[in-house]
């Protein structure tokens, strides 16, 4: 039995992860001013678009989710070729449509694949699960993570990779740390939230403070307000390894970052973290943010996520 992996491309995992018969990336359209792009996990694309847009102060991104009918086209045209079963990671219900959308296409999908499998000299019935993982980003990512490794290291089957991700999403710690505290303010302020208000934005923009975002759940809070970027990765790498030590559900970190990826890699606190947890057999990734989490964070911005116990 063949068990395929989606995620949308909100989803920070490294370009290692993604592809044919690792994990298959749904696209996610992104509006800038009068330009579209789809973001489906390009790196170089990405990369393109942060030195685009992102670090400057006058455009407005909006991202929309594929319509039901485009992602049942995807999946018909060719997922349900390549796999039997198929297990579909969302970006969290709260904050996006894409669950919404991809639990209607379920329905196309489910009723016309017959068709397509019989033409491909398929037998087997098809079936798949959409499921919210009430995360973002790299949390989301930290889903994905497990559920290639159950699938391929454990050799574990699709009913059983479905309950153990059911019972980790409420442990997961999904972090951002923006460089820019601007992006936070403004998307917040968009959906009409007081997560970061703007004296926050104020006085983080005087005083280098920058808010840490916690999401537990699909709710977001700030829980911290460290001065200076590297004060706050010095704060996130803290929480993290007094997880480590108390034993993470997944023994994995995913992290993610706005830029070029050496730029994070050669500061001091990524490379003690990184250093303490390998000690501790803890793996730990490293992946280009998406375009969808960069204009949440910002140019420059951090993520990281676990699963605590």
């Amino acid at each position: 039995m063949r068990v395929g992996i989606v995620t949308d491309a909100a989803c920070d995992l490294p370009a290692n992860f993604i592809g044919p018969g690792r994990v298959e990336i749904l696209p996610v359209n992104l509006h800038v001013g009068t330009q579209m792009f789809v973001d489906r996990r390009d790196e170089a694309q990405t990369q393109r678009f942060y030195r685009m847009y992102l670090g400057r102060h006058d455009h407005q991104a909006i991202t929309k989710p594929l319509p039901p009918k485009e992602i049942a086209d995807l999946f018909l045209n060719d997922w349900v070729k390549r796999y039997d079963r198929i297990l579909v990671l969302t970006v969290t219900a709260a904050r996006s449509e894409i669950y919404k959308n991809t639990s209607e296409a379920s329905y196309t999908i489910l009723r016309d694949y017959k068709k397509v499998r019989v033409q491909a000299n398929l037998t087997e019935p098809f079936l798949m699960r959409v499921f919210d993982t009430h995360t973002l980003f790299t949390g989301q990512g930290l889903m994905a993570f497990e559920a290639l490794r159950m699938r391929d290291v454990g050799r574990q089957g699709f009913d059983i990779i479905r309950r153990q991700l059911e019972t980790i999403h409420p442990k997961i710690r999904a972090y951002f740390l923006p460089n820019d505290v601007y992006y936070v303010y403004n998307r917040a302020r968009l959906r009409g939230e007081e997560s970061v208000n703007w004296l926050t934005y104020q006085i983080g923009s005087m005083l280098d403070v920058k808010p840490i975002i916690q999401m537990v759940e699909g709710t977001t809070e700030v829980v911290a307000k460290p001065k200076g970027f590297e004060g706050g990765l010095n704060w996130l790498f803290g929480q993290a390894r007094t997880e480590i030590e108390r034993g993470l559900s997944i023994k994995a970190v995913c992290m993610s970052y706005g830029g070029e990826l050496d730029e994070i890699k050669r500061l001091a606190p990524y490379q003690e973290f990184v250093k303490f947890a390998h000690d501790r057999k803890v793996a730990t990734s490293l992946a280009l943010m998406s375009v969808t989490a960069g204009i949440y964070v910002g140019r420059g911005g951090f993520s990281i996520a676990y699963a605590v116990s």
